[in-house]
């Protein structure tokens, strides 16, 4: 009996660490809650808002700190010293509506629509926000804002991806951006030599690289929309670029 008491003291200890173990690792990791808004019976406009919320805030200071940078750089002036989500929702809406009301001289069926999406890359060592707002006044093609913010989950720092424009690696990077793209679109890449390109400032990571992002009409046909291309770490490297997220 004292023996079989003894084993099942040492499965439940055994089970208590796993236990531990888990919620240790489950505290390392951010927890999503989208929050959304909609309002579809304003007259002729309709707003929805989808905000990707860190519940878990308690866990991490990093967290609390992405937590509050994201919901600045979302709602930017209608950000409110202690966070309300519904409030700034609320300003958001009323502040656009006046907007386009302004402009709407023909009572059109107008949109307005804020998303946001957010991933987990590295190991889950990095969360990157892609925000997106897109906004409809009845014409063929919406205005489209799309942004993009990389946060280090064990330090709250935002990523800024500046720097790759700005060594002496630059060159040999714009040349090796430009041959994807031209293998890519061919004669749709307006761009005529690397000496014309540039570095977009909308980036974000990846498990394995780092993507830039061009705005429909900026290098390429309208048609084909925002254009991406992707450097991986061993293409940066090879360059000579250093990676700061490793």
């Amino acid at each position: 009996m004292r023996k079989l008491r003894f084993y099942i003291l040492a499965i439940v200890a055994v089970c208590a660490v796993a236990c531990a173990e888990e919620t240790k690792k489950s505290s390392d990791i951010p927890e999503f809650k989208t929050f959304e808004y909609e309002l579809i019976d304003e007259g002729n406009y309709a707003f929805t808002i989808s905000y990707e919320h860190i519940t878990n805030t308690t866990d991490s200071e990093a967290f609390a700190i992405i937590e509050e940078l994201n919901y600045q750089a979302t709602f930017g002036e209608f950000a409110f010293e202690e966070q309300d989500l519904q409030r700034s929702c609320e300003a958001f809406k009323d502040a656009a509506l006046e907007s386009m009301q302004e402009f709407n001289f023909a009572n059109l069926e107008c949109e307005l629509h804020l998303y946001q999406v957010a991933s987990l890359v590295r190991n889950n060592s990095v969360v990157c926000y892609d925000t997106v707002v897109e906004t409809d006044f009845g014409g063929m093609y919406p205005l489209i804002s799309q942004t993009y913010e990389c946060y280090d989950l064990s330090t709250g720092n935002v990523y800024d991806f500046s720097y790759l424009s700005d060594g002496e690696w630059y060159d040999a990077l714009i040349v090796l951006v430009f041959d994807k793209l031209k293998a890519e679109y061919g004669d749709q890449f307006y761009i005529v030599s690397p000496e014309y390109l540039y570095l977009p400032v909308a980036a974000y990571l990846t498990d394995e690289g780092i993507v830039f992002q061009y705005n429909a009409y900026e290098i390429a046909d309208a048609e084909l929309g925002n254009i991406t291309v992707e450097l991986t770490d061993a293409e940066l490297e090879a360059v000579g670029a250093p990676l700061v997220w490793k």
